[in-house]
Formats: C-alpha cells, structure tokens, sequence
C-alpha cells in the first residue's frame, strides 16, 4: 500500500460479539488481534478463523462490566485488559501455538479507565479514578502509586524513550518519571480541564487536548515553545500524529470533523486543515503506522480513510451494522480492524 496507491481496502472477514465493541488491539508483531465489549468479554484471533473467548460475557448484572482497555505490550508477549469490575487481566501471549493464556487477574478495587504499557519496558500504567498505578509485569508487582492533585485521571501517554509518563487531569498535565518515581512531577498548568495527551513519535512535542476545546502544544527541546490553538469545532476525542509527513502533523477529532494542525517548515506555527465529510460524532481517527494515511470511524455508519492532503480516498461501510466505535491497523499496515455499536467486527484488507 501507498499513499498514492488505488488499490481498496475489501471487507474479508465479519464476528460478532454480545454488545459495543470497546477496543480492538492489534499485536505489534503481527500474530494476531483482540477486541473486547460493553458486556465484559474479551477475544483473541489469530488470523480469520472464528474468534477464541478469553473473557466471557457477565449479563448477571444490570451494570456489565464493561472493558475500557485493552492493550498489548510492545514485544507483543502480553495483552492486558481492565474495565469497570476493576479487575487487571494480563494474558500470556509467549506461545505460538496456543491462544493467549491468563497469567494473572488482578483485583484493582476500583473502575480501571485507562491502560497504556511502556513502549520499552514491561511496566504497565492503570489509571484508577484519582490515581495512577504502574505495574512490573515481569513479576505482577506494583512499584508506584501516584495521585493526581485531588482530580480524576483522563489519560495517561507514555514518552517514545520510556523514561516519563504523561498524566492528563484538572487542571493540565504532570509528567512523572518512571526512573525516579520519587522525584518531583514537572506540571504544565491549563486553565480547564485537561482530556487527552499524546507525544510525537520523537518525543519531541506534547500535545495536550482541554475541556474547551482548545489545544496546547509543548516543544519539549523549547520549553518556552508553548502554543494554544483553538478552532477544534467540538469535543475533543481524540489525539493522534501522522507518519510520513515532512513535519510534524496533529490528527484531532472533534465533533463530525477531523482537524490536521501541520508544523509551519520554520516551526513557528501550527496551522490547522478541517476534513470535513462524516455527518455523525468522529469516534475514533488512527494514522497508518507507516504512511501519512488516516482511517475515522463515525456514529454516521462510515469509515473514511483520508490522505494528508485532506482528500478522501475510499468510504468503508457494513451497514446496516451501525456506528462505528474503534478501529485498528495491523501492524503490517495492510489489514484495518472494526468495531461498531452493535458488536460487529470486520477485517478490511489491501488485495494482492
């Protein structure tokens, strides 16, 4: 596949789970994916054959339990998955020959909302209401327990190098290093609430989404470099950055539209570019891993997949399946994983 490439993606493969499909994660070494849902289940797949349960629905409860994340670590040797039963599930994924087996359930006591491992370590952050919790899981241990300043926890983001977790809460963001957990946490203070972060694939800028729909920006090698940007037209959902662009590129959705903020070449300024095309709530917008391509999921029915440019180059749908709520690239780039409100999974992929 290339960025200029006719080639379309075609539907392959279709599943079906009990309720919303939450997340899907895609092993970064190719071997296979999982996906969970609002009723509390979990499934692995190695390919497209039927998938295996590895967590089974709980319709016992008014309430499902649901799975709000769900993640492999970056060697692909686990796959983690935490929700509102507060329950930390880490399954072995060593063995090729067999389905991913359950190493340990941990009893968190209390709603896991987020979960992101360290791109270079075996060291797993869990966000748990007002706190932050870091897991060794070489020997299922937890070696640090951080709170964020009396506020509930909106998303956590990991350096590219490893060494520093980013926190998202009232009030901004705390960056907090793993390699010292006792030593101070640098603040970058926001007037609202701070929803979502993410750091460019260098490690160089930090992009911080708030509460009013503004964005900031930190250049971590400036750190007088600060930029406030507004123009996002709802919500924030969502932060990304594209691969493959000549400078740094921002993936936002917000409402029913995508904004591209580029790097101006003398990296004085941002400039934003609205994609406009969904009619419905952009849940999810995710670049390719490897081109500067982007795929957006919808509440509209639609997956749209958009040049950096800003064109549309092809419009996925399995209606009348529904809205769409996650996606998924496979790690080759090649295949594109979805999940939509009504429980439906679907494998899209390039034809040879």
């Amino acid at each position: 596949m290339t960025e200029n490439s006719r080639s379309e993606l075609e539907l392959v493969w279709q599943g079906q789970l009990n309720d919303l499909v939450t997340a899907v994660a895609c092993a970064p070494d190719g071997r296979g994916w999982a996906a969970s849902s609002a009723a509390g289940e979990a499934v692995w797949n190695a390919g497209l054959d039927e998938v295996i349960p590895l967590l089974a629905p709980d319709n016992s409860v008014e309430a499902a339990p649901t799975i709000a994340g769900l993640a492999f670590s970056a060697d692909s040797r686990w796959l983690a998955a935490g929700g509102r039963a507060g329950q930390l599930c880490i399954w072995n994924c060593e063995d090729l020959q067999l389905p991913p087996q359950l190493a340990q359930s941990l009893e968190i006591g209390a709603w896991i909302e987020r979960l992101v491992w360290n791109p270079n370590s075996l060291y797993l952050a869990v966000s748990t209401g007002l706190c932050t919790r870091i897991w060794d899981i070489r020997n299922f241990t937890q070696i640090a327990t951080w709170e964020f300043n009396k506020s509930s926890i909106f998303d956590l983001a990991w350096h590219p190098a490893g060494d520093l977790l980013a926190v998202a809460g009232y009030k901004g963001v705390y960056i907090r290093s793993i390699a010292d957990p006792t030593a101070p946490s640098q603040r970058i203070e926001i007037e609202t609430a701070s929803i979502r972060v993410n750091w460019s694939d260098d490690g160089r800028y930090l992009a911080i989404g708030n509460l009013d729909r503004t964005l900031t920006i930190i250049d971590s090698e400036y750190p007088d470099n600060r930029w406030t940007l507004q123009g996002c037209p709802g919500k924030i959902r969502q932060l990304s950055w594209m691969m493959g662009t000549p400078n740094p590129c921002l993936v936002v959705a917000s409402g029913n539209t995508i904004v591209l903020w580029h790097l101006s070449p003398d990296a004085s300024m941002w400039e934003g570019q609205l994609l406009e095309g969904h009619q419905g709530i952009i849940e999810v917008a995710i670049p390719h891993p490897h081109l500067p391509i982007l795929a957006s999921g919808s509440t509209d029915g639609y997956v749209c997949l958009w040049s950096a440019n800003g064109d549309v180059e092809q419009i996925l749908s399995e209606r009348p399946i529904g809205k769409y709520t996650t996606l998924g690239w496979h790690s080759d780039g090649l295949d594109l994983l979805t999940g939509s409100q009504s429980g439906s999974l679907g494998i899209w992929i390039i034809p040879a």
